[in-house]
């Protein structure tokens, strides 16, 4: 599958000089699951349609009452458009050196009373808009139709403005945004993804796409880490899990195959019946 990267993928403007860029979206065709390489920190605000993003740390989605924060990295994205056929957005990227200088002016950082950000989780952030949020994208978009406003002056106003207006609207805010700076611990990333997405669906390579780490890499250290290749680990954990289900809870095989990350049911038992040699069923009568 190819894979877009963003900003360089959208317009020549995102040249060395610019560290603060904008831009208007739209598209008529919908997206599933598309790779995206995020050099930098990412606002997304929608207009029209949904947004489904998917991380290391989970997957989010959004309509148009609501606004991403994307931090820099692999994600895999997905597009649902507006029922008249339409996707519409306007996109605000800043490089993780602007997003760093931000906060190390930012006074408020050095005596928060919030949770210490390294306790966090760094992962996407959706936020509901509001009257000052409308108007702001609104004033992005008057920015972006003048050329003589559209500059990496104004543009860096523009993005210290919403960062004034977001951290002292929502005080978690702060040590989230702080976090985003901070360098992930590889092997803690893939144990993150594992327990995460273990009954998504999500393929192994998709999730070595989503750890920044090629599918080599990905499963030599997944190996390291459970002594298994990924695969093997995933229908292993995924059959114990179901052998719980059943026996534990008294589930039926057609309530859980689909959150187990089966497509159909006939799949799920054959699956199953290779492990313990009976059908789910059989499993459930036994003593």
């Amino acid at each position: 599958m190819a894979e877009l990267i963003l900003p360089k993928g959208l317009s020549s403007q995102t040249n060395a000089e610019r560290k603060v860029f904008a831009f208007s979206y739209e598209s008529k065709k919908p997206s599933i699951k598309s790779r995206i390489i995020l050099d930098w920190h990412l606002f997304s605000f929608l207009l029209e349609g949904e947004k489904v993003v998917s991380y290391a740390s989970g997957t989010k989605g959004i309509d148009n009452t609501s606004f991403f924060f994307l931090p820099y990295g692999n994600c895999l994205m997905s597009e649902k458009l507006a029922q008249d056929g339409q996707y519409k957005s306007v996109l605000l990227f800043v490089t993780k050196e602007v997003f760093k200088d931000f906060f190390n002016s930012y006074p408020a950082s050095k005596n928060s009373n919030v949770k210490s950000y390294h306790q966090l989780e760094v992962e996407p952030r959706s936020i509901k808009k509001d009257d000052y949020i409308d108007n702001f994208i609104a004033g992005l978009q008057i920015v972006l139709s003048n050329q003589n406003l559209n500059t990496d002056h104004v543009m860096r106003l523009k993005f210290e403005e919403l960062m004034m207006y977001l951290i002292q609207q929502d005080e978690s805010l702060l040590p989230y945004f702080r976090s985003i700076c901070e360098e992930w611990d590889e092997d803690a990333l893939i144990r993150k993804i594992v327990n995460i997405h273990m009954d998504s669906g999500v393929t192994v390579e998709e999730l070595a796409f989503l750890c920044n780490m090629s599918i080599s890499t990905f499963k030599r250290k997944f190996n390291k880490i459970f002594n298994d290749a990924p695969k093997q680990w995933f229908f292993k954990s995924r059959m114990q899990k179901a052998a719980g289900l059943l026996k534990q809870q008294g589930l039926k095989a057609s309530e859980i195959y689909e959150d187990l990350g089966y497509e159909n049911l006939s799949s799920f038992v054959q699956a199953f019946k290779k492990v313990y040699g009976v059908t789910p069923k059989q499993y459930q009568l036994s003593e």
